[in-house]
């Protein structure tokens, strides 16, 4: 797949998966099961940087018997990014449908 459009599709689904707070390592194997070629630091990068953006926040939380894990959250802005990604996909749809029907 073409980098560039595998880095757009990494971001909608990362956005769609952290419509749930996740902590990373549950979205990285999450993310690995459907890209399995992805590496880890390509995936905290994108995490990183969505954060930077303001898309997504960041809390920590302590568990029982185990680490604190740090969470991932959608911010307000988050969801409005996703839903622009989800109706330019849906855009894009439409036209490749109407593409292949002539």
């Amino acid at each position: 797949m073409d980098s560039q459009l595998k880095r757009g599709i990494l971001n909608i689904c990362i956005l769609q998966l952290l419509k749930e707070d996740r902590y990373g390592y549950d979205l990285i194997k999450i993310m690995q099961k459907f890209f399995p070629d992805t590496e880890e630091s390509t995936l905290y990068a994108i995490l990183r940087r969505l954060n930077q953006e303001g898309m997504t926040e960041v809390y920590y939380s302590d568990i029982s018997n185990g680490p604190t894990r740090k969470y991932y959250k959608l911010t307000v802005e988050g969801e409005k990014k996703l839903n622009d990604y989800m109706l330019e996909w849906k855009n894009i749809e439409n036209i490749f449908r109407e593409i292949g029907e002539r």
